[in-house]
């Protein structure tokens, strides 16, 4: 059985890391810069801080600022808040630790994560399941974060990790940790940063730049990286039978991942779980959930 696992900041933040935007904003506002477009950025992110909920999908609004003579202030304005970012994630990644009870915890939810689905959700996977007992199970994970969190968590270090066996009558059947990828890059190598598609540059001129489509559109930005970690990702989603989602808002900027998800389930028999946290949401009242 396949299984593959997408996870996003709310993974990051579960871990107590301040990965939000809005911690990002306070020590980005704070940094001087002796450019001036990248002041005036400053300033109208200082002031409509709530706009900028989504920084991607909001910097392709704000291309509307830049002209075509002047797309190469736009990228420097992108190169600096990149750098600022990865700079603020390295800050919030070395911060970071974990104890060696946590890892093999860590492991056993990659392991049985329908310990975490409702009673009735729980049975229909464990039919499911039941179908691939005499399987191995081979585990891929696709991070949208920029940290190395979870590389500290399972100690990946680019080669398979063994997580155990079951045995079934005379025959052990092994589950694999096969694949890891940083889709989006790391804070060190091919760091990502932008929207979907051109679509999302509101700019008509600047959306038919070279330069700014590989400076702002991720999929370009991927093909450009060369390292072919989108085509390894792709080919783990479409052979699928298993995807769990975990701390991903389902955004608009990372639509291409959304509707290769969708069309792996419309086509096939793969269950998809997306894990969401119900905050404010009374136990007496949790029938409820599905509606958050």
């Amino acid at each position: 059985m396949n299984i593959v696992f997408l996870i996003g900041n709310g993974f990051d933040l579960n871990l107590d890391l301040k990965t939000r935007y809005r911690h990002f904003y306070d020590y980005y506002i704070s940094l001087h810069s002796k450019n001036p477009t990248i002041e005036k950025f400053k300033k109208e992110l200082s002031e409509n801080l709530d706009k900028w909920a989504d920084l991607e999908l909001e910097l392709g609004k704000y291309a509307n600022n830049f002209g075509i003579e002047n797309e190469n202030e736009f990228v420097e304005l992108l190169y600096d808040i990149q750098d600022s970012l990865a700079d603020y994630l390295d800050m919030q990644d070395a911060d970071f630790s974990v104890t060696e009870e946590d890892k093999k915890k860590a492991i056993n939810d990659l392991l049985e994560f329908e310990k975490y689905l409702t009673p009735r959700e729980r049975e229909e996977y464990l039919v499911y399941k039941n179908l691939y007992k005499t399987s191995n199970f081979d585990i891929k994970v696709i991070t949208f974060n920029y940290t190395k969190t979870f590389e500290k968590i399972y100690g990946w270090n680019s080669r398979a990790l063994d997580l155990g066996s079951r045995r079934i009558g005379n025959s052990s059947y092994g589950t694999l940790m096969s694949l890891f990828e940083h889709i989006h890059g790391t804070t060190t190598s091919n760091m990502i940063l932008g929207v979907n598609d051109i679509s999302q540059i509101e700019n008509e001129a600047l959306r038919n730049s070279i330069m700014i489509q590989r400076a702002l559109i991720k999929t370009e930005m991927n093909v450009n990286a060369g390292t072919m970690r989108d085509d390894r990702c792709s080919r783990a989603i479409d052979a699928a039978d298993v995807i769990c989602i975990y701390g991903m808002s389902l955004g608009d900027t990372d639509r291409f991942w959304w509707n290769k998800v969708g069309m792996r389930v419309a086509k096939s028999n793969a269950r998809l779980f997306v894990f969401g946290k119900t905050e404010d949401l009374p136990r007496r009242r949790e029938y409820m959930a599905s509606n958050k």
